[in-house]
């Protein structure tokens, strides 16, 4: 017999040592049935058919049950003790042993003959039921026909009212306590996971900190998953750990391809490495759309070079009605530099109003590459300006001012209306140098074609009009080319009466910060921005039930790239 523990040992110390030992579960009352039968290959845990490690069998009249498993299943720690090289179990009421090379079995020290109490059977240690029951608090019923075994426990239910040991906490205080639930029994694989937190604290003080282990979203591949939870209050006091078993049946959902598409919340990230990502990208082909290119609103840009190296006139353009001025500029001139937006009115027998609708700005700092995006989210979430400057026959005024020492940026968008022709450049100039008025300033170099045609359009609008059955296949659309400049660009995608779709966009060449708006609704982007290695950023996902949705991306100064944007279809699931 000895010789026989001895070939098996291997084997139960690689099972052993392959599972990391379950922590002790607390489910606070929680009541598990199991059935076995006899030499069957899984068991029942609450209906759901869970496969075993070995066959619970009868032998000589008595049932075996794989003790790892079962110790698993009812949250009771069953560990290899590779000093003694023996197998332990702590239950709730002793702590049983297993000596292999010696063939001995102990209860709380007290040894007994190893075959008094289990077997080895293909390298799995199976323990007389009717030997551990009593002090694994387990309930059990054996029926002849067919044979089986029903067994029955219940969690004891923790004690939520012991003292703290907050040492300057004058009333008791006691622990939290942790339960959650799932919204299913079990889940077929790559199904959606939905976990129901149920934790309190009973002092009502709060819990300001998760611990989980083991959960998933999702898992795809079956078995039998313990998740457990710990929740601390704000006097340091942990709660035990509650653990729940969740079932993943052998039937498919979902692949890890498509999960992220169909389950991941918008603002996620599809990382460019993942199955996931690569499938969409070699499968999307070019969607048809409807281009729109707005030159409702002329662009006014300087700053497409932001470095700051000399002083004059960085740049001026003529406008009438309706423009976008866009700055952004970093002092590069190793001594303090003050920027200002001038306007002039070139007619010398009439007065003209200039009037600021919309503006957003970065103040001058050193940080300038983190937070020039603060430019384009004040302009593109704060609430409609109603600023007026009137300019009188023949005369200029300063727009704005920014005062920048060596190194510092800045970042400014204004959308403005003036009821007639005036020129608008931006100075720099030396602290406490005289500014003149822009007209005296020298011409700068004209503006080619290229430059003329692109900043006339201030938004360019996508309509999607590719026919319903195209859109079962992944597609995407992009700009053709960036234009020479696109600082103050708006990109919109309308889409009516959308399809189950999940909308996605992605960085081409090199990276791209801003803000990005579904319905109005601000979508926060990854803190830092998006790169062309990042894969796609998951920016909406629609039902199949809106009348329309509605996408609005406006870049931040500094960002190198454009964007495409992805449709992944979503098949009914």
């Amino acid at each position: 017999m000895k010789k026989k523990h001895l070939v098996t040992l291997s084997l139960l110390l690689a099972a052993l040592a392959a599972e990391t030992s379950a922590s002790a579960v607390d489910v606070s009352g929680t009541t598990i049935h199991i059935q076995f039968q006899d030499r069957q290959q899984s068991a029942q845990v609450d209906g759901i058919t869970v496969p075993l490690e070995s066959a619970a069998q009868i032998v000589e009249g008595s049932f075996y049950i794989p003790i790892r498993w079962l110790g698993q299943q009812l949250g009771m720690e069953v560990v290899w003790h590779e000093e003694r090289r023996s197998i332990g179990l702590t239950t709730p009421h002793a702590y049983l042993e297993w000596d292999l090379e010696r063939g001995t079995g102990s209860v709380n020290g007290t040894t007994s003959a190893l075959a008094d109490s289990a077997i080895v059977q293909d390298g799995t240690l199976l323990v007389k039921l009717s030997a551990i029951a009593p002090y694994m608090g387990v309930k059990y019923t054996f029926t002849p026909q067919p044979s089986r075994v029903d067994l029955t426990y219940v969690s004891p239910t923790d004690s939520a009212y012991r003292e703290s040991v907050y040492t300057e906490d004058t009333q008791p205080n006691s622990r939290p306590i942790t339960v959650f639930a799932t919204d299913k029994a079990s889940y077929r694989l790559g199904e959606p996971i939905h976990y129901i937190d149920l934790s309190y604290d009973p002092d009502a003080e709060g819990l300001p900190e998760y611990r989980w282990k083991g959960k998933e979203d999702a898992f795809f591949k079956p078995g039998t998953y313990p998740v457990t939870l710990e929740a601390r209050d704000r006097h340091g006091n942990w709660s035990k750990p509650y653990t729940r078993l969740i079932h993943v049946t052998n039937e498919s959902y979902l692949s890890e391809a498509e999960f992220p598409w169909y389950a991941s919340p918008a603002g996620s990230l599809i990382r460019s490495q993942t199955e996931a990502w690569q499938q969409a990208a070699e499968q999307a082909h070019p969607l048809t759309s409807l281009l729109t290119q707005s030159a409702y609103r002329e662009r006014v840009v300087s700053g497409e070079n932001p470095a700051v190296r000399e002083t004059g006139l960085l740049n001026k353009q003529t406008v009438h009605g309706y423009s976008r001025l866009v700055s952004h500029h970093i002092n590069e001139l190793g001594k303090t530099v003050e920027l200002k937006t001038l306007v002039y009115n070139p007619d010398t027998s009439k007065s003209r109003t200039l009037r600021m609708t919309s503006q957003g700005e970065a103040t001058p700092t050193l940080l300038h590459r983190t937070v020039a995006k603060e430019a384009v989210t004040d302009f593109m979430t704060q609430p409609k300006a109603g600023q007026e400057i009137k300019i009188g026959p023949g005369k200029t005024v300063a727009l704005d001012s920014y005062k920048l020492e060596p190194g510092q940026g800045m970042a400014s968008f204004k959308d403005i209306e003036t009821d007639g022709p005036v020129q608008i450049g931006m100075v720099a100039a030396e602290e406490n140098e005289f500014v003149q008025d822009l007209q005296f300033y020298p011409e700068p170099a004209p503006l080619t074609k290229e430059q003329e045609d692109a900043l006339r359009v201030s938004e360019i609008r996508m309509d999607v009009i590719e026919p319903l059955k195209n859109l079962k296949n992944v597609s995407k659309w992009s700009v053709d080319h960036k234009p020479v400049s696109d600082l103050g660009t708006l990109y919109s995608i309308h889409y009516n009466d959308p399809l189950p779709t999940a909308i996605a966009m992605h960085v081409k060449d090199g990276y791209a910060d801003g803000v990005l708006k579904v319905d109005g609704v601000v979508v926060p982007l990854p803190q830092g921005g998006l790169t062309d290695h990042d894969g796609a950023f998951l920016v909406v996902r629609t039902t199949g039930l809106e009348s329309s949705v509605h996408i609005d991306w406006m870049a931040a100064p500094g960002s190198s790239s454009q964007v495409e944007w992805i449709l992944y279809p979503l098949q009914k699931k």
